[in-house]
């Protein structure tokens, strides 16, 4: 399993009610029909943890999904990956984006 971690900014006007609102009834919704997609979820960033420094995203989309290259062949092809990109760019700009495998734990997780 891989992980993805997209960094997104409020564009400027953007009401963050009304993208969190879209990201509910829309994006998850849609995001779940997506074969490649085990576990996704969005999430408000309020700050750092040390300091007062303003960062440089709003949001951070963190996504468990099968296989990096099935989830790459699917946001060029899945309709409900291109009707999300295409509507997700009324709210927010990507600032970045990353991938990895997670280190599993010894032993049972809690």
């Amino acid at each position: 399993m891989a992980s993805v971690f997209w960094f997104s900014k409020l564009k400027p006007g953007v009401n963050p009610a009304a993208y969190e609102g879209w990201v509910q009834s829309t994006d998850y919704r849609l995001a779940q029909g997506v074969a490649a997609i085990e576990h996704y979820r969005v999430h408000r960033v309020v700050g750092p943890m040390d300091g007062e420094a303003r960062l440089p995203y709003d949001y951070i989309e963190v996504l468990q999904v099968s296989d990096l290259e099935a989830y790459r062949a699917a946001m060029e092809r899945d309709p409900a990956i291109q009707r999300i990109i295409a509507e997700i760019g009324a709210f927010v700009d990507s600032v970045g984006s990353a991938c990895g495998t997670m280190i599993a734990p010894l032993g049972k997780e809690p």
